[in-house]
């Protein structure tokens, strides 16, 4: 089970999930024929496998590195903007980089798959998540009116 699998809150469920691409890797195989390349692609394996970033319907959850790591754990209404960058080999495999801005502070995580499609679905559950709380204010006050 992945760290967020076990950090789930009491009735949260995994939206999306993002994930590195393997395209990261490339240049790393490449000079892996070079002696240098593996001191490089081990790194890099590493941060793959250790790098999580996860949407749910009531939070964004990440985590970033193996020893030294940071942690991300926002509600959705809490983060102000996200934005995605990629560069050229990022435009062609498909993968960029999301920058996350939080009442916490700010978060980046690179190399993530289809990050234009992680940053729309992000986009769509918070406005999902802030619809919802709305309704149930106004359920609650009906609630309390009637009583």
């Amino acid at each position: 089970m992945s760290y967020i699998q076990n950090n789930l809150k009491k009735d949260e469920k995994i939206i999306l999930e993002g994930k590195l691409h393997g395209a990261m890797l490339i240049p790393h195989i490449l000079l892996m024929f070079i002696f240098v390349g593996l001191f490089t692609i081990v790194p890099a394996i590493i941060k793959m496998k250790t790098t999580e970033l996860t949407i749910t319907n009531k939070r964004l959850v990440g985590k970033l590195g193996l020893i030294k790591t940071t942690e991300l754990d926002t509600p959705l209404n809490k983060i102000n903007n996200v934005n995605v960058s990629s560069g050229f080999w990022g435009k062609i495999f498909g993968y960029g980089t999301i920058k996350v801005n939080s009442s916490s502070g700010i978060y980046e995580f690179s190399g993530i798959k289809n990050a234009d499609l992680f940053r729309s679905t992000l986009m769509n559950q918070i406005d999902k998540f802030d619809d919802d709380r709305i309704k149930k204010q106004a359920q609650e006050m009906a609630k309390a009116m009637k009583a």
